[in-house]
């Protein structure tokens, strides 16, 4: 019984990741106001970050990232990741 539930914890970490900087571009915004195009830009990279995970992941490592099916889920997370760094690039600083 352990096990499973260790197995459980284990299968968020790639959320845990994708969390974790996305909290980081939110910080680097709070902290940093004048910066925030590059915190738009790590927040882009978090998305792209999922997407990998989605990708390379089976369903039931994925954990929280699963929202549909996998092609779904992938082109959706690299498509608004991709979005928001053109977005943060395209914006004059």
């Amino acid at each position: 019984m352990a096990s499973s539930s260790s197995s459980r914890d284990l299968k968020e970490i790639p959320f845990g990741v994708v969390l974790l900087i996305e909290l980081i571009a939110v910080l680097a915004i709070a902290l940093a106001p004048e910066h925030w195009l590059r915190a738009v830009g790590g927040m882009a990279l978090g998305m792209l970050v999922a997407g990998f995970f989605r990708l390379t992941l089976t369903d039931q490592q994925a954990g929280l990232l699963r929202v549909r099916r996998r092609t779904f889920d992938v082109t959706c997370y690299w498509g608004l990741g991709v979005l928001t760094f053109v977005v943060a690039v395209a914006l004059p600083r």
